[in-house]
C-alpha cells in the first residue's frame, strides 16, 4: 500500500512540478551486478534486504547514483562518504536500525524524495533545510518527538509522512496551520503529549 502511495504521490509531483523523474526511469542494478562496471554508468543500486550492518567503502565510486535503496537492512549510521553523493534524488533507508538522523543527507541538495521510516532515531536536525530539492519526506512510524522549524523553509516540500507516530492535537493542529504548502500525514492524534 505504501508503494502504491509513493507511486501515486511521484505521478502527481512530476505532473504538478513538470518533473521527468519516477520511479521507474533508473535502471536499480543488484551491486554484484556492478561491482565490474564502469561507476560513471551507474545511476541506481538496490542493496535491499541483504542484511548490512554498514555500506561497503567500493560504494564511494558511484558517484552519479540518482537512486539508491537500502532498505530492510541494519544500517545504524552511514558512512561519511555519503554526502559526495551530489545526484542523489531517490534514497530508500526504511526500515533500517538508523540511531541518529543520518548529518551527511544535509549536504545533498538534490534529494528529492526520502524515505527514513521505520528507523529508531527521535528528531531531526534543522539542518534538513539544506536539502532544498526535498518533495517528499517519509519518516512514518519512527519515534520522532520533534519537527524542526527549518522544514518550513523547504519550498518544494510537498508531503511529508509522520503516520504511526504519536502526537497530540495540539502538535497536529500547528504543524498544519503553518504550513499551508505542505501536507503532513498524521495518525489520529492523541492526548499523550500535550
Amino acid at each position: 500500500m505504501k508503494k502504491i502511495f509513493v507511486i501515486i504521490l511521484l505521478t502527481f509531483a512530476n505532473q504538478l512540478f513538470g518533473q521527468e523523474y519516477s520511479l521507474d526511469s533508473v535502471k536499480m542494478y543488484e551491486w554484484s551486478e556492478v561491482l565490474a562496471a564502469d561507476p560513471d554508468t551507474i545511476f541506481g543500486i538496490t542493496f535491499e534486504k541483504k542484511k548490512l550492518d554498514e555500506l561497503p567503502q567500493e560504494l564511494s565510486n558511484f558517484k552519479r547514483l540518482i537512486s539508491l535503496n537500502l532498505k530492510k537492512n541494519r544500517l545504524t549510521s552511514l558512512p561519511d562518504y555519503f554526502s559526495e553523493f551530489k545526484d542523489l534524488v531517490d534514497l530508500n533507508l526504511e526500515k533500517n536500525k538508523l540511531e541518529y538522523y543520518p548529518i551527511q543527507l544535509c549536504k545533498i541538495a538534490s534529494i528529492k524524495y526520502l524515505r527514513l521510516g521505520a528507523n529508531l532515531f527521535k528528531n531531526v536536525p534543522e539542518c534538513i533545510e539544506y536539502t532544498t530539492e526535498l518533495i517528499y519526506l517519509d519518516l512514518y512510524d519512527t519515534p520522532i518527538y520533534k519537527i524542526p522549524n527549518s522544514l518550513l523553509n523547504l519550498k518544494n516540500l510537498k508531503v511529508v509522512d509522520l503516520s504511526g507516530i504519536q502526537f497530540s492535537p495540539a502538535f497536529q493542529k500547528s504543524w498544519i496551520e503553518n504550513s499551508a504548502n505542505i501536507k503532513f500525514v498524521f495518525d489520529a492524534p492523541c492526548d499523550c503529549f500535550d
